[in-house]
């Protein structure tokens, strides 16, 4: 539940308490959407502390759809006074944040959608991992949600191919995360003013969303950044520059985010050369025509000091990242199928190893090679997905 909701709940709760009323109806429909389970019903209804408070206290932590769910329910069982007071956008005190909402609607494809079982691996005992070395930390990952992950898909660019095979691509990315247990906000063909503004709304929704980790995962045309600064550029659809460090940076300037570690998948080409300095390249696909003409990337990086940020690139710096036009991209392949399988047991940093593994498969002479690169800034604890575990062991709603 976004926090504003929250307080909007804990602000309105002596009112919401005077008007409601048919409670265990509530309670029963609320169940039947799967919104609690059957011990939440058992501990609102039970006789010992008011149950109405204990209803709008619970509810709080019931993932993204319980407001929504809840104000449904109110609804449908007559409960108008306490449906009107969560949903009206009289309040000066909350239309700020309901237009922001709005705005976010007509921004972002912001997909809300339940954990996909069958495609992501669950552990078998619902057991979380733990950390068995006292030195090192493990970050808590039992959040309703996870988190939220944007991902970005630049295929349609200027004076640049399509790419094809790039729907599958975003297919697969979306179930991956979608059944690790995030919030999916999608946004296609950004433009160079356009992607700046995406950032800004996307840092926002997971500053409000107070959830354990950030995902952005992109795919798109890129190069290597021809600084120490830039270890690469993407380009957007209008052919303009995005600094992929500027882009990390926005995550970190402020504070915000400390001890939530932020994770960056960059499936692009960094340069035009395949791996191992084979002379032959695999065409205009893997690189802007004329990009000579193109302006510098956007954004200065400042030297910040990264914290619990990692960021996994396709391919080596100066090499191009291997697609297929049926199965797609050769990283995203790889990686959804090793993360859908050993996500349940298998921290991020051993799983990324076998993802390079799995890529060695493909590599051919025919085909040429690809090597994954990751990087760690100052990642000093494991990192367990824990995928349909939460802290309630409740299912993702």
């Amino acid at each position: 539940m976004e926090q504003y909701h929250r307080k909007l709940i804990n602000d309105c709760m002596p009112k919401l308490i005077c008007v409601t009323s048919t409670l265990e109806t509530i309670v029963d429909n609320l169940l039947e959407k799967n919104v609690i389970n059957e011990w939440m019903k058992d501990y609102i209804l039970e006789p010992q502390g008011d149950s109405v408070k204990k209803l709008y206290e619970l509810i709080q932590g019931r993932g993204p759809k319980a407001f929504t769910d809840l104000c449904g329910v109110l609804k449908k069982t007559n409960n108008l006074t306490a449906y009107n007071i969560l949903t009206s956008k009289t309040s000066e005190k909350y239309k700020q944040k309901l237009s922001s909402i709005e705005l976010l609607d007509t921004t972002f494809n912001n997909t809300i959608i339940e954990c996909d079982v069958p495609y992501v691996k669950i552990h078998p005992e619902r057991k979380q991992m733990k950390n068995a070395d006292p030195l090192i930390g493990i970050y808590p990952m039992n959040s309703n949600p996870k988190g939220h992950a944007l991902i970005l898909n630049i295929s349609d660019i200027k004076n640049n191919d399509d790419t094809t095979g790039i729907d599958v691509n975003m297919t697969n990315v979306n179930k991956l995360f979608k059944g690790l247990g995030y919030i999916i906000h999608t946004k296609a063909d950004v433009t160079e003013k356009n992607i700046i503004n995406v950032i800004d709304i996307f840092v926002d929704i997971c500053y409000k969303g107070k959830a354990n980790s950030i995902v952005v995962f992109i795919m798109c045309h890129g190069y290597t950044g021809k600084d120490s600064n830039r270890l690469s550029d993407i380009f957007t659809t209008d052919g303009f520059t995005i600094n992929t460090y500027w882009m990390i940076e926005q995550f970190t300037k402020n504070g915000w985010f400390t001890n939530i570690p932020k994770l960056f998948f960059i499936d692009a080409c960094r340069g035009r050369n395949n791996e191992f300095g084979w002379k032959y390249c695999d065409g205009g696909n893997n690189y802007l025509k004329n990009d000579i003409l193109i302006k510098p990337p956007i954004g200065i990086f400042t030297n910040h000091h990264f914290r619990d940020v990692f960021i996994a690139y396709a391919t080596l710096p100066g090499c191009t990242s291997k697609f297929d036009p049926i199965e797609g991209s050769w990283f995203v392949q790889k990686l959804c199928q090793v993360f859908r399988e050993k996500a349940c047991d298998t921290d991020l940093f051993q799983m990324m190893q076998l993802v390079d593994i799995e890529l060695q498969k493909l590599n051919s002479i025919e085909r040429g090679f690809q090597t994954v690169e990751w990087i760690l800034k100052n990642v000093n604890k494991f990192f367990y997905f824990n995928p349909g575990l939460y802290d309630d062991n409740s299912n993702y709603n």
